[in-house]
């Protein structure tokens, strides 16, 4: 059994004595459990189970609405995950998912919109993936609270000094065009959310993150084990049924956790002529090998990348990159 949440609860009973419960999710072979254990009146343990099944947003609703009452007959959590009472809504750290959770139900639909079609128009420009230029979540925010000068712009969490010298009049250009009802600076925001829905919202992301973790591990399991059975990331590919790009990026993960995925790399990169690769490994000892665009900028003229796949050179490059970074260590 995998424990992936655990909270203590106190309710203060009416001679002033305090009562401590927990909620607990765990998960077991793909089965989600929600408990509430509580240990009644007259002291003696009482286990409730809101829910077991393998619906994982079926989970997480009933445990919000179990949670709801709770709160609502007094119980107060302690630690974090919610936050108590006493404490001030926004702790250190917590401004910037206080402004993500307000974004959730408050962005510009239309907004929003333009915003990704501009981050894909300039990812394309500049043979990027569209999430380094600006996540959903950045995107997002902007379109809750419609900035209209850099000043502003400067008050979204993730739109640092960089960000904003590169992208900031493009954003702007959107954003302005859009009349927005709430002012900057953005302190208003954490006097308009209901306390126990940002709470909530708080255990749903720390929830959601743990899937995600478990989910990747299971993908990396899936790749180790399949790697000996298949020998290229055409078979990986089809086995599994993983996009190229997620695989990649899992067997750098591998790479990093001190796998030996030498030959399939080695496999991978047979296809790509001699002189490329000398010449990358140049370039990676001249330019640094952190950033590959300058790599790719230096390697092809423009005309030349115009023919060519950029999503499969940026994949042999980054399986290049891991075999360069072995012999170099």
């Amino acid at each position: 059994m995998n424990l992936i949440f655990l909270n203590s609860l106190e309710w203060k009973t009416g001679d002033n004595r305090v009562r401590t419960a927990q909620v607990m999710i765990s998960e077991e072979k793909g089965t989600w459990r929600v408990a509430w254990n509580d240990p009644g009146e007259e002291g003696k343990p009482q286990v409730q189970s809101w829910y077991e099944g393998m619906d994982w947003n079926e989970m997480l609703e009933i445990f919000r609405l179990n949670i709801k009452e709770k709160l609502r007959e007094g119980y107060v959590p302690l630690i974090e995950g919610f936050t108590e009472k006493a404490r001030p809504l926004v702790s250190p750290g917590g401004a910037t998912q206080l402004l993500h959770y307000y974004s959730e139900t408050s962005a510009h639909a239309e907004t929003l919109s333009r915003l990704k079609q501009w981050r894909r128009e300039q990812a394309a420009q500049e043979g990027r993936s569209a999430f380094i230029l600006a996540s959903n979540r950045i995107l997002q925010m902007i379109s809750a609270y419609l900035p209209h000068t850099l000043e502003e712009l400067a008050e979204i969490p993730g739109m640092g000094e960089n960000r904003i010298r590169a992208y900031g009049d493009s954003i702007l250009a959107i954003t302005r065009e859009t009349e927005r009802e709430t002012p900057f600076p953005l302190e208003w925001v954490k006097e308009a959310v209901d306390r126990d829905e940002f709470e909530l919202w708080l255990v749903q992301q720390h929830l959601a993150k743990e899937q995600s973790e478990q989910e990747k591990q299971l993908v990396k399991r899936r790749v180790l084990e399949a790697i000996p059975q298949t020998g290229s990331l055409e078979a990986l590919q089809q086995l599994l049924s993983i996009n190229r790009r997620e695989l990649v990026l899992t067997l750098e993960e591998l790479d990093r956790e001190g796998y030996d995925m030498n030959a399939l790399i080695d496999a991978e990169l047979s296809g790509v002529n001699a002189e490329e690769r000398e010449e990358v490994e140049r370039l990676f000892r001249e330019l640094g090998d952190r950033y590959l665009k300058p790599v790719v900028n230096k390697l092809y003229s423009e005309e030349e990348l115009k023919e060519k796949d950029l999503n499969r050179v940026y994949e042999w490059l980054r399986l290049y990159r891991l075999k360069f970074r072995r012999q170099a260590g």
